[in-house]
């Protein structure tokens, strides 16, 4: 069966509808808030806050003993091992570590005139 992902926002839009909680709105839409995430994941996980959104990440066991598998990205494994909340921080911190690694990317691979 193959895979079918979508991309999640780690910081929920709806978390910043209802808690305004990021100095800068436009913030939840840059690339350190978003996440591959397969899509049967995304569905259940979408508006949650991070702290509800880790059971889905990770997987779990329902009350009646049903295992729910957890993603298979490794790196959101890594966040939700690794923080206990996902802040504008953490959205800043990320985007600049992704673009430096893809900017990296491309220079190793000859793919930017500079």
């Amino acid at each position: 069966m193959e895979n079918k992902f979508d991309i999640e926002h780690i910081y929920a839009r709806n978390r910043l509808d209802k808690e305004k909680g990021l100095s800068n709105p436009q913030n939840v839409e840059i690339l350190g808030n978003k996440v591959l995430l397969e899509k049967r994941l995304n569905i259940r996980a979408s508006d949650y806050r991070f702290v509800d959104k880790v059971k889905y990440y990770k997987g779990f066991t329902t009350a009646n003993g049903q295992e729910k598998n957890g993603s298979q990205i490794v790196e959101l494994a890594e966040i939700s091992n690794s923080y206990s909340d996902f802040t504008e921080t953490d959205i800043i911190n990320r985007n600049s570590k992704i673009i430096d690694s893809f900017v990296n990317f491309l220079r190793a691979n000859q793919l930017l005139k500079e």
